[in-house]
């Protein structure tokens, strides 16, 4: 998907400076927008990462979109190791939280920060610990 192998994160780190294929970004929505089943749903997260007409235009994500998609597809990866279904990691990622202030994982985890806060909130489900 990413167009040659990732053995380490100095591999991923340096397809993300190049810029992701836009097929890296498809993926990641397409996991995160599978138990909605509505085209809208991908437009929607999509155009969150990327406005349409950039996305129509760019033949690589540049490098603010790398890395989101990347923090995307990591969160989802946590997400998926700790529900072990994947629908249930996607409605996680799409669906208010209220340790979140009610706004949805995947929307958090557009800024670096955010996506730190909510890998705690997947760490402290995996482990039991409150919030």
């Amino acid at each position: 998907m990413l167009g040659q192998p990732v053995c380490s994160l100095r591999d991923l780190d340096d397809i993300v400076r190049r810029g992701m294929p836009k097929s890296a970004l498809d993926a990641v929505i397409e996991h995160l927008a599978t138990p909605h089943k509505r085209e809208g749903t991908k437009a929607r997260l999509r155009n969150s990462v990327v406005p349409r007409a950039t996305y129509q235009r760019m033949q690589r994500l540049n490098l603010q979109a790398s890395e989101t998609t990347e923090r995307l597809a990591r969160l989802y990866a946590l997400a998926l190791s700790a529900f072990e279904d994947r629908h249930a990691a996607a409605r996680f990622m799409t669906t208010p939280h209220d340790e979140l202030e009610g706004r949805t994982p995947f929307n958090v985890a557009l800024t670096e920060i955010g996506g730190r806060e909510v890998e705690e909130v997947i760490e402290r489900g995996l482990h039991g610990l409150p919030a």
